[in-house]
Order: C-alpha cells, then structure tokens, then sequence
C-alpha cells in the first residue's frame, strides 16, 4: 500500500510536532524547536476496523503559515489533515476553524481531523471516553470529518485520531 501524505495544521504552539512525535516514535519531549518551514515523518496507523495497515507521511507544518499554506505547493498530493487546537487557548480554536474552512475550499472530499491537543491540561478534559469536547469546541470543529480530543504528552487519543482519519482515507480510496 502507498504511503498517505497527512498534513498537519494550526497555530504556533498547539502541539502539532509534538502530535507527530509521540505518533513516529512514541515519545514526548519537553522542549522543541519552532518548526520552520516543514518537517517530515513516516510512520503507520492501523486502521480501528482491523483493515490493513496504512503508511503515513506526516508533513508537521509551521505556524506561521496560517492561511497561507493553503497558497503553497506544500498540500500537492495530500490525502487528508490533522488541524491542531490548543484546547487551553481560545484563540487556536478560531484558528483551527479557519484552516477547516480553507482545506475544504484546497482539498475538496479530502478528510481533515480536528485535534483538540493538550487536553491533559484542562479540568476533566482527560479524553476518556465519554468526556467528548464542549458544544463551544465542537461548533468550531464544524466541517471536520474526525472530532477528538489528544494529549501528546500522555499520548491518550494519538494512535486513535491518526487510524480514524486513515479508515476515512481508505473508505474514499484516496
């Protein structure tokens, strides 16, 4: 199976190489670098209905894109986005709405995730089950094909967000 491209958007500091990181290698690093530009993984997530495994190329954008990347040749080829949210700032919600707006408008019938990251760091925002995000997250979250909530630094939620959007991927052969 060829590999997928995912990219992955949002604000500075939402988490988005840290996302990528604890999926890749499984692993949480306190401190990082700014992204500048792109930066590449390769890993695989394994479809939830047990289907065969799936080759991901994750492209972990720069925050300073913003809306811009969507006027880059950065999203040829893309098969989906993960579209990151800080959940403890309110701000990168509206973000993240708008880069949903955006990839639909780039990448028409292609999945997009919104991720609500860091939801380790809000009072009973573990992402257990059953604790889904609040209506006011979930209004910004329109549009998106995958609603979760993640923590990278605990990993709850990674594994689980990256095989959805891959199950939608292959139930639309892109």
């Amino acid at each position: 199976m060829a590999a997928r491209k995912i990219m992955i958007l949002g604000a500075i500091g939402v988490g988005k190489t840290s996302l990528a990181n604890r999926l890749a290698f499984d692993r949480f690093e306190t401190s990082y670098k700014a992204t500048i530009g792109v930066d590449i993984y390769t890993t695989t997530a394994i479809p939830p209905d047990g289907a065969t495994p799936m080759p991901l190329v994750l492209w972990d954008t720069d925050g300073d894109f913003g809306l811009s990347i969507f006027r880059t040749v950065y999203l040829k080829g893309a098969s989906g986005a993960l579209i990151v949210a800080d959940v403890t700032r309110p701000a990168s919600l509206d973000q993240m709405a708008a880069l949903i707006a955006g990839f639909r408008e780039a990448l028409p019938g292609r999945p997009c995730a919104a991720v609500l990251n860091k939801s380790d760091l809000v009072a009973g925002g573990s992402g257990e089950p059953g604790s889904g995000p609040p209506p006011d997250v979930l209004a910004k979250a329109r549009g998106a094909d995958v609603v979760a909530l993640a923590s990278a630094r605990t990993g709850h939620g990674v594994a689980g967000l990256f095989a959805d959007l891959a199950a939608t991927i292959a139930r639309r052969s892109l």
